[in-house]
Parts: structure tokens; sequence; C-alpha cells
């Protein structure tokens, strides 16, 4: 070989730089090769194949020590470079199968925060995965189904019951009581407790939902357990909305207790006599979740499920 050759056709593979640096850096082939746990012999013929593939000499073979030439010198330092950037391009992935890194896209009713199971598992995930990008959005339940299912979103914090698109399910986080909201100036404001049948000639204030989703069905249901169809007026985008509704005297409303944290003037939370009834915040995901990030958000979550609060 000489100075000025060709490149060789062959390829450049990273064993040929890995095999190139401990001769470098032990400038003995017999250290260089008990480094690399291989026979002296086929370290040497790597690095004859090596010189092949760049088309020049990398080490100066004149005397009897071994030296870079300075070709070797100036491949030495981009060998490094590739090296340790090949080293980082594979912790990255491994990371990223993990999911240790990448980016997950949270959906939440309003209501989950009021339970604070919102903050405390996004909190707790956070701090476990301090890489992973949250974003997090407040949305109505039937748009989080809607962008799970179409892949917009990854996460959902929703209120069963509700129909789930196809390829799309849910556990539970939560579940906790259902209380009364009144307008204070209701005959039963001061009542400690409430019987549902004393309300069947009140207006029953329900979210923005379809028959038979959500608290429609908790207010259809329980007021029907009660003995009586509830008289369905207007419908709010939220609980904060049905609680200002409430308060200005439009109907009354049944509401997750989460919700007594909405103070406003002009309502009362009650309790409602006579068997209870639980809602359920419940945490919706993609059956074949392709992202490592949003699987590890998934089980994360299992830990945070509760009884009835």
């Amino acid at each position: 070989m000489t100075g000025g050759r060709r490149p060789s056709r062959g390829n450049l593979e990273l064993r040929h730089l890995r095999y190139f640096l401990a001769v470098a850096e032990e400038l003995n082939y017999g250290r260089a090769a008990e480094r690399l746990r291989i026979a002296q012999p086929g370290l040497s013929q790597q690095i004859r194949t090596l010189e092949e593939i760049v088309g020049t000499l990398l080490f100066d073979r004149s005397r009897r020590t071994v030296s870079l030439t300075l070709a070797g010198e100036l491949f030495l330092v981009e060998a490094r470079k590739t090296l340790a950037q090949a080293d980082t391009a594979l912790v990255a992935a491994q990371r990223a199968g993990r999911g240790e890194v990448g980016r997950i896209a949270i959906g939440y009713v309003a209501s989950a925060a009021y339970t604070g199971i919102l903050t405390s598992l996004v909190g707790s995930f956070r701090r476990a995965h301090p890489e992973v990008e949250l974003q997090i959005t407040e949305m109505e339940m039937q748009r989080q189904l809607e962008a799970l299912a179409e892949d917009r979103l990854d996460i959902g914090f929703i209120r069963p019951p509700v129909s789930l698109p196809v390829g799309i399910t849910s556990f539970p986080l939560l579940q906790e009581g259902v209380l009364l909201a009144l307008p204070d100036t209701h005959a039963l404001a001061e009542a400690e407790s409430v019987e549902l049948a004393a309300l069947a000639a009140d207006t029953f204030i329900t979210p923005r939902h379809g028959t038979g989703v959500s608290f429609h069905r908790h207010t259809v249901k329980a007021c029907q357990a009660a003995g009586f169809h509830p008289l369905l007026g207007p419908q709010g985008q939220d609980f904060v909305t049905i609680a200002s509704m409430v308060a200005v005297g439009l109907g009354v409303a049944l509401v997750p207790q989460s919700v007594r944290c909405i103070q406003l003037p002009g309502i009362v939370y009650r309790a409602v006599a006579g068997p209870a009834i639980v809602a359920e915040l419940a945490l919706g995901y993609r059956r074949t979740e392709p992202s490592p990030a949003a699987r590890n958000f998934t089980q994360h979550a299992r830990g945070f499920r509760v009884g009835p609060g």
C-alpha cells in the first residue's frame, strides 16, 4: 500500500474504528488484541483492511515501535467522535424503547383536576420519567375518545359510563361519592341530607353528554331508583358551569363529591339520603399502544387505583 492509493470499495464499519482506536491508544498490537479479546494476527489483518478502505496508511511500520501517521492522528480524532456519537445514538434508542424519553399527549375532563389524582399521578410520573415531555389539555370527554381513536391523544381521563371506540379501553382510577348541588334558596338547602324523591318536581342540570353517558346516566338512574323520571333542563359544558347554573337557580344537579371544592355564592352541597351513589374516574388508552412512554404511563397509573371515596 502507498500513501496515495485510492480507497477500497469495502465498507467502513464501527468495529474497524474500535480496532483502530485500541491500537492507536495502546500503540502495541499485543496489548490492543488482549484489550479487544481477539487474536493478534486477526487484529493486524483488520487494521490492514481498514487502511485499504481508507486508502492510506494509518500506522507507521517503518520502526520497531508502533506510531500513528499524520493521517492516523487525524483519523483518531474523528474516530473517537464517531464512536461516541454511535454510543449516544444507541443509548438514546434504548431509552426510547424503554419509554424513558418521548412525548405523551394527555387529555382530561375538568372534574379530574378537582379529585387531586390528575396532579398527583402526572407529578409522580414526571418525577419518575423527567425526560418524557407531557402535553396536558383539558378536553370534553367525547373529544378525548375521538382523539384517542385517531392517535392524536395518548391518554384520557374520562368519566364512565361511556361507549368506547374500537381499540380503546379503560380502567378505573378513582371512585367517589355523589352529592346534590342545590341553590342556597332551595326549600331543602338547610337539610343535612336530601331524599331524591323530594326533588321530583325540580329541574336537573346535567353535563353536555348524550343519553346514558356519565352523569347524565347517573342522574337518570338515581332518580328512577327513587321512583321518578327527572325533569332534565339545561346542560353545562363542565361542572364549573353546572355549579354556576345551580347557584343562579336554574335547577339542581348531582355532582361528584370532589366538585365541592367549587365554592360559589348561592350554592350548597348536600348528601343524598339512601344508598350511596358512586361515580368513577377512569383512564382511557389504546389497547395496542405503540409508544413505550405511553405504555409506561398507563402502567404507572395502575398503581393509583383506589377504592370508593
